[in-house]
This record gives structure tokens, C-alpha cells and sequence, in this order.
């Protein structure tokens, strides 16, 4: 079964091929009992009605299918045809009652098209044969035939008519069920198919998914091997820098060194901006307990040398204020508070005495806010929402990688929290985090 196969699709085609192969069944009997008419006619000298009725039913009938493929009307006639050939062989054996049981076998053929609605134009037929060429009869019309008896009571005719239709009826009740029946069986193909494909589609989903963790299992060793072996001579440099550091240099030297020591330093910040992104994008979240002040504590110590020669000292305050205990991914707050702060920092303003970044943490049972705030030089308006795209930089004098932000956040996002940004140039910036308590 397709995606696309719908029940009505199935049980169309069924009642389809149910019908192809009733049809021909009925191409055999109606040649049968066209065949037998002849039969009867070389004992009974009936050859006008044989040829004549039988013939003339035949052409009924394929002319009906013919004129109207679409419909289903050739099967109602095939019904009436059947009762026709049963009068034709009462006419043709002089009134032998046997020949009432034509009908009978005409009714159980039609049950194969599983329509019960059949079954009415054939009983109709009988009886309306019955009455009347028994009444015929019983008028003194020696050339009408219904029954070899020499009388028929009111009585025995109704208990005839009787049984007849009970005949049809049960006839018609098992085309009923048939149908039934079939539905419930295509029903339940249908939902073994969908079932199956459904089935099928979650293999290939938890087969796609396994090769999807197994592919991010190889990226990260990846990442983690290269960031490895770029990082490793990166110290190894900065290592050999700050030994010529220590010698005395001439002063063209002295300059290329540390511009040598400040690429360097950019470098491996983007490596690790790099890191920060591939790990943020595909590892779960890590939930545990986050105590921010022993948190920020080991931000503000990573961060406490990042200041040049040519930067004053940026005063960090914290200001915590919680009475329950807050959980979260402290990985992922140590990547948001450190880029954060590294640009407060990184960003300060020459004009301000005294350059600060605030940290201000407020954290209750359903989350926690985070407002981190600076005096520095401030974003213009139009940059507000450019500033979280990925390697975007507000001028070409901007330093770092242009991944910062946009890192800061996917990992706010990653969280299920939301960042905004607060800021004028010349009187400095303000981030807003807030992010829920993930204890469980």
C-alpha cells in the first residue's frame, strides 16, 4: 500500500474486481440458459420463443452494458432476464412447476455482485408471472402455461408467492452480508497496510535518526580532533611569544610580536566561538543545578586578563538574588554570560570614567532573569536585530569572529528562553535573558 492509496481507493477497486468477475460468470449462465431454451425447443417445437424471447433477452442486456459502461444498470437487467428465461421454460415444458426453480438459481447467481437491491426486479418479475399467467389459465387460455396441475387454489398460490419471496429475501440478505463482510475485510487490510507503512516509516526514521547520532558522534570528534590540533600549536606560539617578550626586542619586532600575540588571540577566539556553536547545535541539554554566583565567579576569572595595553581595567559587578535553587545547562549560561560580558568588556567606552558591566540575576521557582549591563559604546538602533545574525559586524573596526552574538542566541534558544537588546550609542547596552527553571 502507497502513501497515497486511501481506503475508498482500495474498496473502489475491490467492488471493481468483484464485479469483472461476476460479470463473466454471468456471460456463462445466460449462454447456458439460452443454450438450454434450444434444447428445450428440439423436444417441444418452441423454436419462436427459444430464438425469440431468449434471443431478445441477451441483446437486452449486452446492450445495456454497451450503451451505458459507467452504470450499473445491465445488472438490473440481467436480473429481469433471469426471471424471463424461467417464464420461457414454464411456456416451453407446458407448465412443469420445476421450472419455477430457474428463478432460484438465477436469484443465488446474482449474490456474487454483492448487491441485495438485485434480488427486486427478478421477485418482482416472479411474481407478477405468476399472477398473471396463472390467472390466464385458470380463465381457460390453453396456450398460456403456468402449472401442470389441473387446479390451483387462492391458498396454495399466496404460500407459493410465500416461500418464493422468502427465497429472494435470504438471497438478498447474503448479498447483504457479502458486502459487509467485505468492507470489514478491506477495512482491515487498509489499517494493516497503513499500519505496516507506518511502521516501516518509523523504522526508517529511528534507522535515519541512529545514522543521524552516529554521524553527529563522528562531526564532534571531529571538531574536537581539528580544534584540537589547531589550538595546540596556537599555545605552543603564544608560548614562544611570550618568551620573546621577556628578551629585549627591537622595536619594529616588538610591534610585529604583538600584533603576532593579538592574531593569535583572535584566532583561537574564533576556534572557540566555532566549538561553542557545534556543540550548542547538537548535544542535549545537560539539566542540573546552576549556582549562579560560583558560575559568574569563574566567568569574571577566565575573562580578568583579556583587557590590551591600551584598555583600562572593566569593573564587573554581580548582584544575585534567589531563594530556590535554579536548574538549567550551566555549560551553555557559562557560554552566554561569557560572551556577554567579553563584549562589555571588548566594547567599552573611552569616554566614561569609569567603565562597569553589571550581572544582575532574579531567579524564582518558574525561571530565572538575567539583565546584564554596561556603559560602553552603545549599538544603534537599526543594528538592534543585525546584531544576533551570524558573522555580522557593525563596523570593519569590530573585533572577534561575528559569531558571539548570534552563538549567544541559539544557546538562549536551545535553553527555551528569549534575549532582547536594550541600546543607545553613548550610553551603553543592556541584554534581557529570561529563561525557565528547567528542574524537574
Amino acid at each position: 500500500m502507497t502513501q497515497q492509496t486511501t481506503y475508498q481507493d482500495m474498496h473502489d477497486a475491490y467492488l471493481l474486481q468483484v464485479k469483472h468477475k461476476s460479470d463473466k460468470l454471468m456471460n456463462y449462465f445466460l449462454f447456458s440458459f439460452f443454450t438450454a431454451g434450444l434444447g428445450l425447443a428440439v423436444f417441444y417445437d418452441t423454436w419462436l420463443v427459444a430464438i425469440g424471447i431468449g434471443g431478445l433477452s441477451l441483446v437486452a442486456y449486452y446492450a445495456t452494458k454497451w450503451l451505458l459502461p459507467d452504470s450499473d444498470a445491465y445488472q438490473y437487467i440481467v436480473s429481469l432476464v433471469f426471471g424471463i428465461f424461467m417464464a420461457q421454460y414454464i411456456y416451453q415444458m407446458h407448465g412443469l412447476f420445476e421450472m419455477h426453480f430457474i428463478a432460484f438459481i438465477g436469484s443465488a447467481i446474482l449474490i456474487t455482485y454483492q448487491n441485495w437491491k438485485l434480488q427486486i426486479p427478478l421477485a418482482a418479475l416472479v411474481i407478477v408471472h405468476h399472477a398473471t399467467f396463472g390467472y390466464l389459465q385458470y380463465l381457460g387460455y390453453d396456450k398460456v402455461y403456468f402449472t401442470q396441475l389441473d387446479y390451483m387454489t387462492l391458498q396454495t398460490f399466496i404460500i407459493h408467492g410465500f416461500l418464493a419471496t422468502i427465497v429472494f429475501f435470504i438471497c438478498g440478505l447474503w448479498a447483504w452480508q457479502m458486502k459487509k463482510q467485505t468492507e470489514v475485510q478491506i477495512e482491515q487490510t487498509y489499517e494493516m497496510g497503513r499500519f505496516q507503512e507506518e511502521q516501516a516509516q518509523r523504522n526508517a526514521l529511528l534507522q535515519s535518526n541512529e545514522e543521524l547520532r552516529k554521524s553527529n558522534k563522528e562531526l564532534d570528534r571531529f571538531v574536537y580532533s581539528v580544534s584540537h590540533d589547531l589550538r595546540a600549536p596556537l599555545s605552543s606560539m603564544l608560548g614562544v611569544v611570550g618568551l620573546c617578550e621577556m628578551g629585549e626586542m627591537d622595536p619594529f619586532i616588538e610591534k610585529n610580536v604583538s600584533l603576532l600575540k593579538s592574531s593569535i588571540k583572535k584566532l583561537d577566539g574564533f576556534i572557540i566561538d566555532i566549538l561553542d556553536y557545534s556543540r550548542n547545535s547538537r548535544l542535549e541539554v545537560d539539566t542540573q543545578e546552576v549556582h549562579f554566583a560560583d558560575l559568574l565567579t569563574d566567568v569574571c576569572n577566565n575573562l580578568k586578563f583579556m583587557c590590551t595595553e591600551d584598555q583600562r581595567k572593566v569593573e564587573v559587578r554581580t548582584k544575585i538574588e534567589n531563594g530556590v535553587a535554579f536548574h538549567s545547562d550551566r555549560s551553555r549560561l557559562s557560554i552566554i554570560l561569557n560572551n556577554l560580558i567579553s563584549n562589555s568588556i571588548r566594547y567599552q567606552n573611552p569616554q566614561e570614567a569609569d567603565p562597569f558591566v553589571e550581572v544582575s540575576v532574579a531567579i524564582t521557582a518558574s525561571s530565572a532573569d538575567i539583565r546584564i549591563t554596561d556603559n560602553g559604546i552603545g549599538i544603534e538602533s537599526k543594528n538592534h536585530e543585525k546584531v544576533f545574525n551570524m558573522f555580522y559586524r557593525v563596523s570593519t573596526q569590530s573585533v572577534g569572529s561575528g559569531l558571539g552574538l548570534y552563538i549567544v542566541k541559539e544557546t538562549v534558544e536551545k535553553l527555551n528562553g528569549v534575549i532582547k537588546l536594550e541600546s543607545e550609542p553613548g550610553k551603553g547596552t543592556v541584554f534581557n535573558i529570561h529563561l525557565p527553571n528547567l528542574a524537574s
